[in-house]
């Protein structure tokens, strides 16, 4: 019984470990596994698309984040809007349905996942399924491509109109597992900057509280780095090192500029940084690394190999050998400019093949530079080689030529210009300028027969990679001023190579106006073409090299009483001791902030032709006037002026000032002198006149009124 009892209570225990180690697992896995609830607005659809007969599609670009791990089915379910109308005006005016209709189908990674045919109008939803491993991760240079396709041209051979308007809140869901990926810099700029991501990871620069020299330049590099490889639109914050507090609770990844002798002060270990980082004299570092809540970039090594590390950062050019997580940079290359040769073909340029195949309007475009004191010659040309398809409706399509968003040149097409046709395109100089150039290519391809099929592709047209830009250059006729407004703003400034031409000067103290200039080095790096290592110097305004910056273009940042030289450049502008401006400044005061108001300034001038120098003030008496005045040149919202006073997202006055865009004193302050009489001889003989004439009169008057009354008196009496 004893026995029985003791088998019982063993079986009990060791079935009650079962359950319990059971229910650990399902636990752990239920913890483990996600659900993504996601809509095609994540995915980077902004407004309802609709698709027209008869075929057109849309093809939505995105990355699921670098830690997601997909498991099992995909269910999409598409809510859409139909629509079939009889191309013959119906006499009751309703629309048809199911007589034809047009098939709806989706396609992941150019995998077809699933087809549906329409032949009903009006609301509804239509369900797809696929597997997960159809998803690519987020690597270097991978994007998934989910396309949305229609086909009604069934639909428009039976004489109907058919359309389907698909809806950005359709919905896509999937199970996922967390994981860590191997950290890895030749994944580089992946997972800090991950292109078309559904949800970007907060990305942080992190620098000491009172950077060095060489960890501002650093900072700024990288800034302008993450601008031209990721956008002006990254969400990209500048933050101390005693403001970084990893958590796991708080999703972000971090970009750490730290000098060899400032790593010394912190804990490297407490980041999750490894030891051993040994470096050279002036040599830098790269070590990816997990911290909390994400991953980390170090950027290190002395005073003049962090600014080599940084380069690198910026051009793209992280390339690990050996250990996969560290990089060390003796050097760092230069890349060419893309503008160099007077000719360049499409290929020489990187650009390619050009090929059109949608039947509504679509553009590309690609970019070149010219470099500083230098100018267009006349006789600027694009040889445009250009095949197209022969059952294109010539008097529906055509190619049009932009030159910096001014129309140029548009292009009939015949049959004899389906095959290599040669175009000489005339460029109008006068539409070039110093800096970043765009062309822009702006074509309408239709076929004769409206209903031609999906499967036909016989609607294309196609610009040779052959093409040639002739750019020849010459000197720049110097002495005549240039004048500038913000909406040059950042184009002006990219006349160098990788903006070697440019000295971003900060004002010292404040943290606040190091990451202003953060901003506006974003928004230099968004405007400049890919893999250009950046040369811009950043120092602080009481640096003594900031008193010298020859024929640089220089970008002022923070408080005017920071910056010695801002009376040199702008001589129309005087500011009070508060860093207000003072009523003395050389302008018409068209606006006055009150008393204590945070305030920014924006002024910007151009010298001549010659050196393409500009001068750009971004100020404020206080730090949020200063981030006012960034904010309003980066968003565009400054305009046609060279001077602009802000004292809120909303509030702000600008205008032309003569005075500023000269850099001379137009309307100097009147100053207190001695009146000298001056002797007028005309002025003198009336006076003299007055002195005789007025008497004169006064008493003729009298004679007369005496002589008037001595007559009538006379003719009483005579009457009497």
């Amino acid at each position: 019984m004893k026995r029985s009892f003791l088998v019982q209570s063993v079986a009990f225990f060791l079935l009650a470990v079962m359950l319990l180690s059971s229910t650990g697992i399902q636990t752990a896995q239920a913890q483990a596994v996600y659900q993504a609830d996601l809509t095609l607005s994540d995915l980077g659809m902004v407004s309802p698309q609709t698709l027209s007969s008869p075929v057109s599609e849309v093809v939505l670009h995105f990355n699921l984040p670098t830690d997601w791990v997909p498991q099992g089915i995909v269910s999409l379910d598409v809510e859409l809007s139909a629509f079939f109308s009889s191309l013959v005006a119906a006499e009751s005016g309703s629309t048809v349905s199911g007589l034809v209709g047009g098939d709806f189908s989706v396609f992941l990674n150019d995998t077809l996942v699933g087809v549906t045919t329409l032949q009903e109008s009006g609301l509804q939803t239509v369900h797809f399924e696929f597997d997960t491993g159809l998803f690519m991760t987020a690597k270097r240079d991978t994007v998934n491509d989910l396309r949305l396709r229609w086909d009604g041209s069934i639909s428009c051979q039976s004489n109907l109109l058919s359309s389907v308007n698909v809806s950005p809140a359709s919905k896509i869901g999937f199970w996922y597992e967390k994981s860590t990926a191997a950290l890895s810099l030749n994944d580089f700029p992946v997972p800090f900057m991950v292109e078309n991501a559904i949800y970007p990871v907060p990305l942080k620069i992190v620098l000491p509280s009172t950077p060095t020299a060489g960890e501002l330049k650093a900072a700024m590099i990288i800034a302008t780095g993450i601008g031209q490889i990721a956008g002006e639109n990254t969400s990209v914050e500048l933050i101390t090192l005693s403001e970084l507090n990893p958590s796991e609770s708080q999703l972000q990844n971090i970009i750490l500029v730290a000098t060899s002798d400032t790593l010394t002060t912190v804990s490297p270990a407490s980041l999750g940084i490894q030891d051993g980082l040994q470096t050279g004299e002036g040599d830098g570092v790269l070590n990816i690394f997990q911290q909390k809540g994400g991953v980390g970039l170090l950027v290190s090594g002395d005073e003049a190999g962090i600014v080599k590390a940084a380069q690198a950062v910026s051009a793209d050019q992280v390339i690990a050998a050996g250990d996969e997580r560290t990089m060390y940079i003796s050097s760092v290359n230069p890349v060419a400019d893309s503008t160099g040769l007077e000719d360049m073909t499409l290929e020489d340029m990187g650009v390619g093949e050009m090929v059109f195949t949608q039947p509504n309007e679509t553009s590309q475009s690609f970019n070149f530079y010219v470099p500083a004191g230098n100018q267009v010659r006349a006789d600027a040309s694009f040889s445009l080689i250009l095949s197209h398809s022969q059952q294109l409706d010539y008097l529906r399509s055509g190619l049009q030529m932009k030159v910096n968003g001014y129309p140029a040149v548009s292009l009939r097409l015949t049959d004899n210009t389906s095959n290599e046709a040669l175009f000489t395109l005339i460029l109008p100089s006068n539409l070039i300028h110093v800096g970043r150039n765009t062309i822009e290519f702006e074509a309408d391809i239709y076929t004769r027969d409206l209903c031609t099929p999906a499967t036909a592709n016989i609607a294309w047209l196609r610009v040779s990679s052959n093409s040639l830009l002739h750019l020849p250059l010459e000197s720049a006729i110097g002495g005549s001023m240039l004048p500038k407004n913000f909406t040059d703003f950042p184009d002006s400034f990219l006349a160098g190579s990788g903006l070697n031409n440019v000295v971003l000067e900060v004002s010292p103290g404040d943290f606040a106006n190091i990451q202003a200039a953060a901003k506006l080095a974003i928004a230099l790096g968004s405007a400049m073409p890919d893999h250009n290592l950046i040369q811009m110097a950043a120092l602080f305004s009481d640096d003594p090299e900031a008193a010298d910056t020859g024929d640089k273009s220089v970008i002022l940042v923070g408080k005017p009483s920071d910056f010695p030289t801002l009376t040199q450049h702008f001589p129309s502008l005087v500011f009070n001791e508060d860093n207000t401006l003072s009523e003395s400044s050389v302008l018409e005061l068209v606006t006055k902030p009150e008393t204590g108001a945070d305030t920014g300034y924006l002024a910007v001038r151009g010298f001549d032709a010659a050196t393409s120098k500009v001068l750009l003030a971004v100020l404020g008496n206080t730090s949020k006037g200063v981030g006012l005045a960034v904010d309003a040149l980066t968003s565009q919202m400054a305009g046609e002026n060279n001077f602009l006073v802000v004292v809120g997202a909303d509030e702000q006055i600008g205008w032309m000032d003569t005075g500023i865009a000269t850099g001379k004193i137009v309307s100097p302050v009147a100053e207190s002198t001695e009146v000298v009489q001056t002797v007028d001889p005309v002025q003198v003989f009336r006076i003299g006149m007055l002195k005789w004439v007025v008497p004169a009169l006064v008493v003729l008057l009298a004679l007369t009124v005496f002589f008037l009354y001595l007559e009538i008196r006379q003719s009483i009496r005579k009457t009497k």
